[in-house]
């Protein structure tokens, strides 16, 4: 009965890592769609409003504070269209482990011009 001592220990040490490894994934799976939620925001909005005239700076301004730090928005025009890019390199929100996972993750919206 003594040499059973500490059993319930050991088993717990040797899977508490695995238990570690799936927190981190859980956490790289929700940023990432948070991340993509974000930047498809940020561009349909952008896109609406070169649609509806407003300016190309205004509207860079309100894609760029919707997206992540960081982001990239490119603006172009395709036959009474307005097609909005914005691009970002997804981080981990964990300091030490922002490198581990990150992703360019991109989203396009297209708006038709309204017509004054």
């Amino acid at each position: 009965m003594r040499r059973e001592r500490g059993m319930v220990t050991a088993e717990l040490m040797t899977i508490a890592p695995l238990g570690v490894a799936l927190a981190f994934l859980l956490l790289w799976i929700v940023s990432l769609g948070l991340t993509q939620v974000r930047i498809a925001d940020a561009s349909r909005e952008s896109a609406r409003m070169l649609a509806r005239g407003e300016s190309m700076s205004s509207a860079e301004a309100v894609a760029k504070r919707e997206a992540p730090t960081g982001a990239r928005v490119s603006v172009d025009e395709q036959g009474g269209a307005v097609v909005v890019t914005v691009r970002v390199r997804s981080r981990m929100p964990i300091p030490f482990f922002s490198g581990i996972g990150a992703r360019t993750m991109e989203s396009t919206s297209v708006a038709a011009q309204e017509s004054p």
